[in-house]
């Protein structure tokens, strides 16, 4: 019987389809138990041969020097008398191939090649299994191609041939839904013999895939060049077509979103440089350790309102005696902070807050510092757009050129203390680039 391989060996001997065998599996044990007896035979005449050798006062030096030979006839796996792929060697199987294939010429043995994929081919369409086999077998032919002589190549008949292979291998891998090699092999076909209409069609089915519409739409174009009346490539160029508008309409969809939502990051990049104010990217640790709080959701952002036209800053108030805060999310950069503290602060003993223990945190009879230096300002208006997350795809930086991540180090931050706070606006405070008057944190301030 033909020397056959586990599937996934990728073998190939020139003897019919094995499939034939497998469905004839009482002729394949008949030949098997021939196989068998024709071995017992063999080993019989040899130890016949080997005792006349003997007499004939041919033989080994020595009882221990036959002994080891006998040993190694019988422990060792010849090729000559495997019954099956599993009982050789690699060497063994590629050195039986190469027997089969010695006397046939580079074409001879490209078409055999050839023949072997266009059947596992046709028994994939069972079995996918095979297609797997199928494009192995083109691979092999395509090499032979390679060895083909000049004359042959060179010429029409020949290239066209070897686009055909191309073909072919394009549809396996079509078959296996591998749409960038079927890509590329339908490309080769097409180098080679630009009228092969089969490869035009098998590159488009690829693209359409791939979802590159508008290059599916040129190779479905190219083939109905060749053959109009072709119903399955007018078939694929108009679903390359619809697809490729609704891939148009969703992209010009998606970046009409996109701009909406980077409009008020630029309004509010272009205000801050107005006044002169430096902004730091959004610091994403707040969301995690504020637990759901509001603060962790905190972030200045454009303001429009009538003639109106501002930023809107969190103002985070630190009460560091008594451990307390107050958060105001929305404080326009021109407020007075006098008149935030008047209402977190306010001066009629009745509305005090609670846990002012002396009762004597008012507005007008606080200390008030503020933190300068307690992040790194971002550098341009795309780095801020990309803190944002609205940055245009593909547009990130590199990890060369972002800064350090975390926070400025303490010897950089600052406490900075406001003379009179009934004349500062929020604004005046976050355009602070020196300290006028640094202290450590305080503990009965504001």
């Amino acid at each position: 019987p033909p020397l056959r391989g586990p599937r996934t060996s990728s073998l190939c001997f020139d003897f019919p389809d094995p499939s034939h065998f497998l469905r004839s599996s009482w002729k394949t044990r008949a030949r098997a138990r021939a196989v068998r007896k024709t071995a017992e035979a063999m080993a019989v005449d040899i130890n016949a041969f080997i005792e006349e050798s003997l007499a004939a006062g041919r033989g080994w030096e020595s009882e221990e020097a036959r002994q080891a030979y006998l040993d190694r006839l019988e422990n060792e796996k010849f090729a000559l008398f495997a019954e099956d792929a599993s009982e050789m060697t690699q060497e063994d199987i590629d050195a039986f191939n190469n027997m089969i294939y010695d006397d046939r010429t580079p074409l001879e043995r490209m078409r055999n090649f050839r023949d072997h994929g266009n059947r596992h081919f046709a028994t994939g369409k069972r079995n996918k299994m095979y297609f797997r086999d199928a494009i192995i077998m083109y691979g092999k032919a395509l090499q032979e191609s390679q060895q083909l002589e000049s004359e042959y190549s060179g010429s029409e008949e020949g290239k066209q041939e070897i686009s055909k292979l191309w073909s072919n291998a394009a549809a396996a891998n079509l078959s296996l839904r591998n749409w960038g090699s079927a890509l590329k092999a339908a490309d080769a076909a097409i180098d080679l013999w630009d009228g092969n209409v089969k490869a035009y069609y098998r590159k488009c089915k690829a693209l359409v895939q791939l979802r590159r519409y508008s290059e599916a739409v040129v190779a479905a174009t190219g083939g109905l060049a060749l053959d109009p009346d072709n119903a399955e490539m007018q078939k694929l160029q108009k679903q390359a077509r619809e697809k490729f508008k609704s891939a148009r309409q969703r992209d010009q969809a998606k970046a009409a979103a996109l701009l909406r939502r980077q409009q008020p990051i630029v309004d509010l990049w272009e205000l801050a440089q107005t006044y002169g104010v430096l902004l730091a990217a959004p610091d994403k640790s707040l969301d995690e350790a504020s637990g759901g709080h509001a603060l962790g959701r905190a972030r200045p952002r454009w303001h429009e309102e009538g003639d109106v036209r501002d930023v809107a800053w969190p103002m985070l108030f630190l009460y560091p005696e008594y451990g307390q805060t107050d958060l105001i999310q929305d404080a326009l950069g021109q407020d007075q902070l006098v008149q935030w503290m008047g209402r977190l602060l306010p001066e009629e003993e009745e509305h005090l807050p609670g846990w002012d223990e002396r009762r004597d945190y008012r507005g007008s009879n606080v200390d008030v510092f503020f933190k300068i230096n307690a992040a790194f300002p971002v550098e341009d208006q795309d780095e801020l757009l990309q803190a944002y997350g609205v940055s245009q795809p593909g547009s990130d930086r590199t990890a060369a050129d972002r800064k350090p991540k975390g926070v400025p180090g303490e010897d950089r931050q600052a406490w900075v203390q406001i003379g009179d706070h009934r004349q500062i606006s929020w604004h005046d405070c976050q355009r602070a680039r020196a300290p006028r008057s640094t202290l450590p944190a305080p503990s009965r301030a504001l």
